[in-house]
């Protein structure tokens, strides 16, 4: 009897051994790190990897997108809109000047005439009339010189003499208030309208001829004077 147990007592001890044993050798598995198959597989993906991201040196350089050379009108363009805007405006500029009532431009004229004459005083504001009573003369040579019959030739002559009577006797009035100064230029005008005045009356109507006679008697104190 104590021999069977003496025996089965072996036996559980050889057994708790074993497992002992067995527990210990898959610790030291674990402490050792990963096993060398594993190693060498992770080392292959990882260089497989790396040789996919990489980009080859002998690979060709990139292809540089083609620039699009403009053309020499599109180049050019700028400089002739500029030139065509220039001549466009030089050629307003002339037409407008020379333009005669009854003429789309003539308002635009009539306008800087204006401004002009809004923006001086003294002297120079009397320069400036003048010369547009010399203007309104000028117009009413070109619109009495008009071959083809206007109906409304002569309304326009009329407006025309007045305008020029207004702004002569604004000039000459500041000249009667500036004394000597500018008598010699007055002088002059007076006898350069009463010339230019003088040689329409022929081709006027009887109303106008008769504004254009008055116009003549006032500058006539201008033309003659020994002021």
């Amino acid at each position: 009897m104590s021999c069977w147990r003496a025996s089965r007592r072996l036996r559980g001890r050889t057994a708790r051994d074993g497992q002992v044993t067995t527990r210990l050798a898959e610790l030291s598995a674990f402490l050792s790190g990963p096993s060398p198959e594993f190693r060498a597989g992770l080392r292959a993906e990882l260089l497989r990897t790396h040789v996919e991201e990489r980009v080859p040196a002998s690979a060709p350089p990139a292809e540089r997108p083609r620039v699009r050379r403009r053309s020499l009108f599109v180049r050019v363009r700028p400089a002739l809109v500029f030139g065509v805007l220039l001549i466009g405006m030089f050629c307003t500029g002339v037409g407008t000047y020379h333009s005669v009532p009854g003429e789309p431009l003539y308002p635009l004229k009539r306008a800087a005439e204006s401004t002009l004459l809004s923006m001086t005083s003294g002297e120079e504001r009397t320069h400036r009339e003048l010369g547009a009573a010399r203007l309104r003369a000028a117009e009413t040579a070109s619109l009495a010189g008009y071959s083809t019959p206007d109906p409304g030739r002569d309304e326009l002559i009329e407006r025309t003499l007045e305008d020029m009577e207004s702004t002569t006797r604004a000039a000459l009035g500041r000249v009667e208030r500036h004394g000597k100064a500018v008598s010699t230029e007055a002088r002059r005008f007076a006898r350069e309208q009463r010339d230019a005045v003088e040689s329409l009356l022929p081709k006027l109507d009887a109303a106008n001829r008769k504004k254009a006679s008055k116009y003549l008697r006032y500058i006539d104190m201008f033309a003659f004077s020994g002021r």
